[in-house]
Formats: C-alpha cells, sequence, structure tokens
C-alpha cells in the first residue's frame, strides 16, 4: 500500500510539474502578445486555494491534481477548445485571443510545447554542467530466447564496443544501428567478455508481420556517469542535441508502428508512466530528474502532433486559415475536435490495456 501511494506521489508530480511549465508557456506569451489570461490553475475540479493578481488572472489550486490550465479572455472552457467574443464589450475585444492576428495566436499556441523543450533542455544543461553526461552503457542485461542475439552466441554482461566498425557508447547507439538495418544484412558486433575482445556476426531477426529488425536484447537498467567537464554553453549544446537526438527516436518509433508493422508494445499510457515514475524515483535524485526530462520532452512532442484539440492541431488550423485567407467553419472545426477526441481516448484505452497485463506480471 506505502509502495502504491509513493509511485502515485511521484506520478502526480512529475505529471503537474511537466503540465503547468507547458501552461506556463501559453501564459507567458499570451500576455506579451496582450491576451489577458483570467485563470492558472494547478489541477482540475474544485477550487482549494485561490488569489487574484492585479492583472485580474486567478491562480488557484484545485482539488484534482492532475496537470493544469491557463484559460484566456473569451475562452469558452478550461480546454481553450472553443474561444469568442460574443458577449464581450466591443473595447473589451481586443484583450481576447481570438481578435489576435494570427502569428499572435500561432505563437501562444506553440510557446506551450515551446516551454517543455526549453526546461527539459536547461534541467540536462544543469545535469551536463554539475555532474557530467548520464548514460545507459552498452551493456547486454538479458538475451531473449530463440532470438537472433541468442542464435550469434551473445550473452549477459557483454559489452557492445561497436557495430559495423561505428564506435557505440550509449545503449541507445545499439538500437539506432539495429532499426537501420537493411532486411537480410548482417551486423559485425565487437564485445569485451571480460577481459576478451570478440568479434561476432548477428543478422537481426524479424517477427511474423513485422518489417522492424530486432536483436533480441534487454539494456542491463544501471546508469554511469562520463566525468567530462563541460561549460555551460557546451552543455546547453550537448542538451539541445540529446533533446533532438530523442524526438528523431519518438519519430521514427512512431513511423515503424503505423508503417512498418512494429509491435507498439513499448508504448506506455498512464498506469505506465506512473509505474515509470515511481521506479525514477526510486532509482535517486538523478535518476528522477532524467525521467521528468523525458517526460517533459514528450509531453512537447506529443503536443506539437497534428491532432485536432492538441496544440499541433490548433497550428494546423492556422495554416490552413494562413492559405485560405480565413478559419474554417465552426462546423468543420467542431468536427475535427471531436475527431481528435476520439483518437486521444482511444489511445489512452490502448495504452491501458497494454499497461495492465505487464503490471500485474510484475506484482505476481
Amino acid at each position: 500500500m506505502i509502495e502504491t501511494i509513493f509511485y502515485l506521489i511521484s506520478f502526480l508530480f512529475v505529471l503537474s510539474l511537466v503540465v503547468v511549465i507547458h501552461e506556463g508557456g501559453h501564459f507567458m506569451m499570451a500576455r506579451w502578445c496582450g491576451v489577458r489570461v483570467t485563470d492558472f490553475s494547478v489541477g482540475f475540479g474544485k477550487e482549494l486555494w485561490g488569489r487574484v493578481d492585479k492583472r485580474g488572472t486567478r491562480w488557484k489550486i484545485c482539488a484534482v491534481p492532475m496537470g493544469g490550465y491557463v484559460k484566456m479572455y473569451g475562452d469558452e472552457d478550461a480546454a481553450s477548445a472553443k474561444s469568442s467574443t460574443k458577449g464581450i464589450p466591443e473595447e473589451e475585444k481586443k484583450f481576447t485571443f481570438m481578435a489576435q492576428p494570427l502569428w499572435k495566436r500561432a505563437l501562444i499556441i506553440v510557446a506551450g510545447p515551446a516551454m517543455n523543450y526549453l526546461s527539459a533542455i536547461l534541467l540536462l544543461a544543469g545535469i551536463l554542467f554539475f555532474i557530467g553526461e548520464v548514460f545507459m552503457p552498452p551493456v547486454i542485461g538479458k538475451v531473449m530466447p530463440e532470438s537472433a542475439a541468442e542464435a550469434a552466441g551473445l550473452q549477459e554482461e557483454d559489452r557492445i564496443l561497436s557495430i559495423n566498425a561505428k564506435p557505440v557508447e550509449d545503449y541507445r547507439d545499439i538500437v539506432r544501428a539495429v532499426q537501420l538495418t537493411e532486411f537480410g544484412k548482417n551486423l559485425t558486433l565487437e564485445i569485451k567478455r571480460g577481459e576478451e575482445v570478440l568479434s561476432v556476426l548477428v543478422q537481426p531477426k524479424y517477427d511474423a508481420g513485422s518489417d522492424v529488425p530486432k536483436l533480441g536484447i534487454m539494456a542491463g537498467g544501471l546508469y554511469e556517469v562520463k566525468r567530462e567537464s563541460f561549460g555551460v554553453f557546451g552543455a546547453l549544446y550537448r542538451a539541445t542535441a540529446l533533446a533532438y537526438e530523442t524526438t528523431v527516436d519518438t519519430l521514427v518509433y512512431l513511423g515503424q508502428v503505423l508503417f512498418k508493422n512494429r509491435s507498439a508494445s513499448d508504448m506506455r499510457g498512464p498506469l505506465g508512466i506512473a509505474e515509470a515514475s515511481g521506479d525514477a524515483a526510486r532509482g535517486g535524485l538523478l535518476s528522477f530528474l532524467l525521467f521528468i526530462v523525458q517526460i517533459s520532452i514528450a509531453i512537447g512532442f506529443m503536443n506539437l502532433l497534428p491532432v485536432p484539440v492538441l496544440d499541433g492541431g490548433h497550428l494546423a488550423f492556422y495554416a490552413v486559415e494562413a492559405v485560405r485567407g480565413k478559419p474554417l467553419s465552426e462546423q468543420v472545426q467542431n468536427a475535427f475536435l471531436w475527431t481528435g477526441v476520439m483518437l486521444l481516448v482511444s489511445l489512452m484505452v490502448f495504452t491501458l490495456f497494454l499497461d495492465i497485463p505487464r503490471i500485474i506480471e510484475r506484482i505476481f
């Protein structure tokens, strides 16, 4: 019971922090663009505490600690899914979101995901500056039965030094190399086993109905710190590069799931994220901070997808408006918004069905 509460608190803390950072991006850009913000809420539901600042924004903490929201003048709901200037005095309309020119509306929308990326980069840069680069060593933690790795004779605790003569420093280098392998091609792995260095030839396997190659290994799961000296600008540059690599890896994964029949079993829903947040918190402060970085990038990336309801969906509407010279009709936008809602609910249900069996297996 205590462990469950610990995992729940870790999850709610990470989710609330990352979402509040996201909404803070919208908030700051809205104010900069001259839009009046009526509410900034941490959590949803019944208000537990609140106060109004000198610019008319009500800051509040609500009963359900599942993220938060920013409500702008003219918004019809907390999700800002619909906005209008109906019923607002003419002299006040200039302070509404909908009254702003297209470029300002786009800036306000993109500021949320941008703040997620910026906060992740700054946090990661701080870790690089004060501690060094944290990475997962390319050490095999587990060899899956009947896999390409098992057929090639790879063993647990083997450290992969290079793949096709290209040095490997991080476990992610292995994942990228395998994903880019052409069908039927072999990989030459240089591995260190104890004090011995060996060369191993491996042909990645393909699951039935899948176009994605697999080696059949799992990481050891232990982080190492590369004690490399980073200056302020060096740390910022490296952190930006790592955020970019994470985004590209995510795009590659989604592309393979959608177009190459890759299994979606690696996807995580709310329960899976709660499980991962608890594991990260138990791993210590550094592990927890790195998890916050990952989730912040994930939230920023997800919100940029061109799915109605998400920020990327709004940006897609604005792109159409820029081309047409006028926005889509309210009926068409509502149809897209409901489609987006259905997609997100379907995705949540799907990932829930992926999470539950894994968590049950872990418990029992």
